[in-house]
């Protein structure tokens, strides 16, 4: 009865939370340009946006829902210049985890966020790349890394689905950007001991017990000059598949 009540206030809690600074970043996304320049209130959004994110995990911990492990993470920290961080999709929250730890990144999402009001400020003052139209995408984040910015891009494109084990296909938009842009590919395997938000999982349904993340980072991978696209994408793609199959053995 207790801990149901514990997961019951922590659901609350955040709901608030989010309508409290959803409607915050509503008004920073318009006031933000007024103040400062375009690519300064990008940034100075992303930092916002990152201190939310940072919150919002600690009142996770507070009320003992999930503890994340952070690997490697260093080495994005001393990455400088343009680049993109591509984690596999487990779970709806995965993106909170990354943008939460690395500073200064602007992420590719669902187009049909961007309609959440919740969602909607926050991803507008950071400057986010809705994922369609497709071509308006990748047009965006390959400006966006040349220019020197940082990139979180899901190579599953959604949330993996269970019965694509490991990982879902990979699309090719990474290819196309990581050719285009000729930035730095780092992985970011992302592995769970729940089921908690993955595809399928309604919000409302509460964990029966404490989510572990860990969050590894991998050695970067540049599109090889003259390279194939497919072949890029296989080539990551076993590093993951590498990376979990050790894990479990």
């Amino acid at each position: 009865m207790l801990n149901r009540l514990r997961l019951l206030t922590a659901w609350v809690v955040s709901l608030v939370y989010w309508v409290i600074g959803g409607t915050t970043f509503l008004l920073l996304c318009g006031l933000l340009p007024v103040f400062l320049s375009g690519e300064r209130a990008k940034v100075a959004g992303q930092g916002l946006l990152q201190i939310a994110f940072r919150g919002f995990i600690q009142v996770l911990r507070v009320f003992e829902i999930v503890e994340c492990e952070y690997v490697g993470f260093d080495k994005l920290r001393a990455q400088t210049g343009g680049m993109i961080v591509a984690p596999n999709h487990p779970a709806l929250w995965d993106a909170v985890f990354v943008l939460a730890e690395v500073d200064h990144m602007a992420c590719v999402l669902k187009a049909s966020l961007m309609c959440n009001p919740i969602l909607f400020g926050g991803a507008t003052a950071a400057g986010f790349i809705p994922n369609e139209p497709t071509h308006k995408m990748l047009r965006q984040c390959i400006e966006t890394l040349k220019s020197g910015g940082r990139l979180l891009f899901f190579p599953e494109g959604t949330r993996t689905r269970p019965e694509n084990g490991y990982l879902n296909p990979f699309q090719g938009g990474l290819a196309v950007v990581a050719k285009n842009a000729a930035v730095p590919v780092w992985p970011v395997y992302v592995q769970t001991n729940s089921q908690y938000l993955h595809k399928g999982w309604p919000l409302w349904h509460l964990p029966t017990e404490k989510v572990q993340l860990k969050m590894t980072v991998g050695e970067p991978l540049y599109f090889p000059e003259n390279g194939d696209a497919q072949a890029f994408l296989d080539e990551l793609r076993q590093r993951y598949l590498t990376a979990f199959e050790s894990t479990a053995a």
